[in-house]
């Protein structure tokens, strides 16, 4: 089971014992599939994979108790309740207290990088709940006076449409190749790109598909071998066919261990050797700079960063961003590189600066009768 699948295991897990813990008797593997659709936690599942997740909930400790109980025509079927496991107490549904989901209102804005996620639906039921619980007033109240917590820059909410990520849902959780409409920074138009979609990754409040560019046939190697990830604030639109794939061994979080963004290349990465000065250095070890990177002290108050893996088109803007607080020690030649941008800056920043045209003003227009432009 690939990641996206065990996340949504999980989701499954928690909403049954949520609606165990909430019955009255022991519930069939039909009458939990009708609870789990009627929360809207997934869109079909069979009973095969009801009684795997019961076992899964299982092995984490709770005391499911297995019942044979007698319907319709007298056949029998299995049900199954909960238990008090030993050092736990359930005698009724975890209740949910005001002051923790108005502490939910207060720090929504971190959870809005997750909309979209097979987690935003049980998200967006809390959410609801606090509409119930609190009137406009008091919620406007808490938006107001968060003790100084402020989120930014605070993301835009609900920026996907949800036609779009049901459909890299479905690719993702089924294995099938994914045709979208992708307009590149520099695209001019949108281009069709068919992909392998194995993951979503959140990044600095917006979500990126992880995926292999699909063969140009089926019968022909994948057209690349390296995960590429796809900012969903550029696709277009996207389309699931009906063609499968086989999801690549490997794990997209190890991939992206080595990166501090979301930079990815086909080349092997590089070990780095960078001083950082001291006006700089406490800065460098809290980011931190780079996640796998080994720090060295020196006497002067600097610090050595000692990155072994690293993309020098990832590293380079980054650097250049310190100016003279970053001193590139090895490899030899993107300390080469680093030389030949500032001297470009610099010859840049020598010459007199260029007049900007004269463009002439927008006329306004006046508005006419009854407010009519």
């Amino acid at each position: 089971m690939d990641s996206h699948g065990r996340h949504e295991q999980l989701l499954r897990v928690f909403h049954l014992i949520d609606i165990l813990l909430g019955a009255a008797r022991s519930l069939s593997a039909v009458e939990l599939k009708t609870a789990l659709l009627d929360r809207g936690v997934v869109d079909d599942i069979s009973e095969r994979n009801i009684r795997r997740d019961i076992g899964f909930l299982e092995s984490f400790g709770y005391d499911v108790r297995e019942e044979g109980r007698r319907e319709g025509r007298g056949a029998m079927r299995k049900a199954w309740r909960i238990e008090p496991a030993p050092g736990l107490s359930f005698p009724s549904a975890p209740a949910v207290t005001v002051p923790e989901i108005l502490s939910l209102a207060v720090a929504r804005d971190f959870l809005v990088p997750l909309a979209g996620t097979c987690y935003w639906r049980g998200i967006g039921q809390l959410i609801q709940r606090i509409e119930r619980l609190a009137t406009p007033a008091l919620l406007d109240y808490v938006d107001r006076h968060r003790e100084g917590l402020i989120l930014h820059p605070r993301p835009t909410g609900g920026k996907y449409a949800v036609k779009l990520l049901n459909a890299v849902h479905r690719a993702i959780r089924q294995s099938l190749e994914l045709s979208i409409g992708y307009r590149g920074v520099a695209d001019e138009e949108p281009r069709t790109i068919r992909i392998e979609p194995e993951a979503l990754v959140v990044y600095d409040g917006s979500i990126y598909v992880a995926a292999h560019v699909a063969a140009a046939r089926p019968s022909a190697p994948s057209a690349a071998t390296t995960i590429r990830f796809f900012k969903l604030d550029r696709v277009i639109d996207a389309r699931v066919t009906e063609r499968s794939f086989e999801p690549r061994a490997g794990d997209v979080a190890a991939l992206l261990a080595d990166s501090m963004t979301m930079f990815r290349s086909p080349a092997p990465p590089r070990r780095f050797r960078i001083r950082v000065a001291p006006s700089r250095a406490r800065w460098a070890c809290e980011r931190p700079f780079h996640p796998r990177q080994e720090v060295v002290s020196q006497p002067d108050g600097s610090v050595i960063l000692e990155i072994a893996r690293g993309w020098e088109e990832e590293m380079i803007p980054q650097l250049l961003g310190l100016a003279g607080e970053a001193e590139v020690l090895e490899p030899v030649d993107v300390r080469e590189r680093m030389l030949a941008a500032a001297r470009s800056i610099a010859e840049l920043y020598e010459r007199e600066p260029v007049a900007a045209a004269a463009v002439p003003r927008p006329r306004r227009r006046r508005k006419g009768p009854a407010g009519n432009a």
